[in-house]
């Protein structure tokens, strides 16, 4: 049976000894035989209580010059000693990745297990401590679990914290330093991967669906096997097209490295919207990943207009986004060059009325230097040395991207074959207020579901049949520019006032634009 591996993170001086000289020697832990790994020697020595505790410490130039050494060295202690736990007090401005590659890309792996990752910070210097350290901080939070904070002593600090923090790691719990006993429970608590929940939860959703909804759905004349059978459709058809985008866009984010686009920019306002049409079109990257690049362009002083024409543009009509437009709409041209059409009058005009009424103030927020991706990464790892570092945040970052996104694609799946089954009828008139309105369904629809833009025409084309084609281009050209997800992305990063002008700027445009040109040029 595997040993089991709790970590403790933290920047220097942040309490992590602190912390473990008071988890460890609770009463519940004298029975316990643990073996504490420090990588780093602070002021604070570890003293156990119950004398059930040895300690091995390892210096950071010794983490740095021998990590083989270093797990050969714990594999040896292991083998010959009983240990119950491995308690790891990680160096604080080491990156996590180093951390994981030797725990779990070595031999270790075979005799330990993670369990749970613990963050401790100062509420005091945490803000400072993410602005200076660069992304080792920050991807250590987005590894934890949850998170002990010291000196939140006012709710108003406590807020900002833990805003802060669910910031780089939504949904992470923060606790405060004498909260020891939730600690334990959060620590020892055994909970299942969410992928496997999410997995569960859908297959006893249809079995029960299926045992016991069946007779409802055959009184109302809607056969669940025929919902069911769109359902799996759309999915089959969606996700080789969600994959492939979300490795071209990882291999993008980790591999590339920022300043090769930024420096690329002109300043004068024409040219600029020309360069930032050509970009989105060259760069095969879905809406997540063009969120953070967009945050590098302002930061390096590309005109607001530009950007965000780069921004609007990127997700509807580069490489991917065409296949896939191409391929749910049999073939269709014509579809594919509209959707392309419009999106690029679309970001074109957004990006003239940010010229023809800039923003005032500061448009970027005052959190920390850096914004998060959908999967919880900090755009500054990117920069970590060696290939073999990067090789692993670009698996971690795929994964972690295409179940993020994934369960959106479900979500949107679901509702689309529901629609397709039931019917929506009144809401598929073509012309004059009907079609307005159908058009505006499709809009909230497209910002709701929050799909990705390398797999959102498959869910479109599943409307089609309730919908106008003109209406589903609504659909197709808003949701990759805007939705839920991207607006939560922005908001971290930029100031609300510039996120919710982005937001109006971008429907007016986009309904007005297909309104006005897409029946037109369809021809219907």
């Amino acid at each position: 049976m595997a040993i089991s591996v709790y970590v403790v993170t933290g920047f220097l001086d942040s309490g992590k000894t602190s912390l473990l000289n008071q988890l460890l020697n609770q009463p519940e832990m004298r029975e316990v035989q643990l073996l504490l790994i420090q990588f780093e020697s602070g002021d604070e020595e570890f003293s156990s209580q119950y004398d059930n505790c040895d300690v091995v410490t390892f210096s950071k130039t010794h983490l740095e010059q021998s990590p083989n050494q270093i797990v050969q060295q714990i594999i040896s202690y292991l083998n010959e000693y009983e240990v119950d736990e491995v308690w790891v007090e990680w160096n604080g401005v080491a990156f996590f990745s180093q951390f994981l590659s030797l725990f779990s890309n070595s031999d270790l792996h075979h005799i330990c297990k993670i369990k749970k990752v613990i963050h401790v910070a100062d509420a005091n210097t945490l803000d400072i401590m993410l602005k200076q350290t660069g992304g080792v901080l920050p991807e250590q939070i987005s590894n934890c679990d949850f998170a002990v904070v010291r000196n939140m002593d006012s709710s108003s600090k406590a807020k900002y914290v833990r805003r802060l923090m669910n910031s780089i790691n939504p949904g992470m719990e923060t606790y405060g330093e004498m909260q020891i006993s939730k600690m334990l429970r959060s620590i020892y608590s055994e909970y299942a991967n969410p992928i496997s929940i999410l997995c569960i939860g859908i297959a006893c959703f249809w079995a029960i669906y299926y045992i016991f909804g069946t007779p409802s759905f055959d009184f109302s004349h809607t056969p669940l096997n025929t919902l069911i059978n769109v359902f799996l459709g759309i999915i089959l058809q969606a996700v080789p097209f969600l994959l492939i985008g979300v490795l071209i866009s990882s291999a993008i984010q980790i591999f590339i490295p920022s300043d090769a686009i930024e420096r690329r920019f002109p300043k004068n306002l024409g040219l600029g919207l020309l360069v930032a049409v050509f970009w989105g079109f060259c760069l095969p990257v879905c809406d997540c990943a063009s969120v953070p690049i967009f945050r590098s362009l302002v930061k390096k002083g590309v005109p607001i207009p530009a950007a965000v024409t780069f921004l609007t543009a990127t997700p509807v009509i580069n490489p991917v986004v065409i296949l896939s437009t191409y391929y749910a709409f049999n073939g269709n041209l014509r579809v594919v060059a509209v959707r392309v059409g419009l999106g690029i009058v679309s970001s074109v005009l957004i990006g003239l009325l940010f010229s023809i009424f800039p923003s005032r103030g500061k448009i970027l927020s005052n959190s920390f230097d850096g914004i998060m991706c959908s999967c919880g990464c900090y755009d500054g790892v990117a920069s970590m040395p060696g290939v073999k570092g990067k090789l692993g945040l670009f698996v971690r970052h795929s994964q972690a991207e295409f179940f993020n996104v994934g369960k959106y694609l479900l979500t949107g799946a679901f509702i689309s074959a529901f629609f397709q089954t039931i019917g929506t009828r009144s809401l598929s008139v073509q012309n004059g207020a009907g079609f307005a309105l159908s058009l505006l369904v499709m809009i909230i629809m497209a910002f709701v579901l929050s799909l990705c833009s390398t797999s959102d025409a498959v869910v479109a084309r599943s409307f089609s049949s309730n919908f106008s084609t003109g209406a589903v281009m609504g659909f197709l050209v808003f949701g990759p520019m805007m939705d839920i997800k991207n607006l939560f992305m922005l908001s971290g990063g930029f100031s609300k006032g510039f996120v919710g002008k982005l937001l109006l700027f971008t429907f007016i445009v986009c309904y007005l634009v297909v309104f006005i040109l897409a029946r037109p040029l369809l021809g219907v």
